[in-house]
């Protein structure tokens, strides 16, 4: 039965790649004994197929790149992946300085994204609801008001 769950796991793989953690729990899910888990994980960690370091650069540098993530949201994103404290930073360290990420640009890019989303509103309405997308989105005020100076000018 071990083999199977580790065949399971390697299909699973060859659609998108998984943390450690959730490679487990998604092995779990499908009823495969926990013994059979563990040696299917620990056979795809000793090929290298699972690599957490690898799975949190390549979630970071998607989320950094096309979604206009914070480094905030994005820890907090890893986190629930099962990539947790000083992995997650340094990877997400690792992005920013690779690929020469300006995280102020991003949160201006985000902004620009939204206002155009809400445009036609009443210029009070606009400048709230930026905030409150920006804030949930884990910027910090400094960075909100400096995305919003350079996205709605200066007011």
């Amino acid at each position: 039965m071990a083999t199977s769950a580790y065949n399971y796991a390697l299909n699973l793989l060859s659609v998108r790649s998984y943390s450690e953690k959730n490679m487990r729990r998604k092995l779990l899910s499908r009823a495969f004994a926990p013994p059979d888990t563990e040696l299917a994980i620990e056979s795809l960690l000793a090929n290298g197929l699972l690599d957490d370091r690898g799975y949190a650069e390549q979630f970071a540098r998607g989320r950094l790149l096309g979604r206009g993530a914070s480094r905030l949201r994005l820890r907090q994103q890893l986190f629930t992946r099962g990539i947790e404290g000083e992995l997650a930073d340094s990877a997400i360290d690792a992005v920013i300085a690779d690929d020469e990420i300006d995280l102020e640009a991003v949160a201006e890019k985000a902004a620009a994204k939204k206002v155009a989303s809400i445009a036609g509103l009443d210029a009070a309405v606009i400048r709230r609801r930026l905030y409150g997308h920006l804030a949930r989105a884990g910027y910090t005020p400094d960075t909100i008001r400096a995305a919003m100076k350079k996205v709605l000018g200066a007011e």
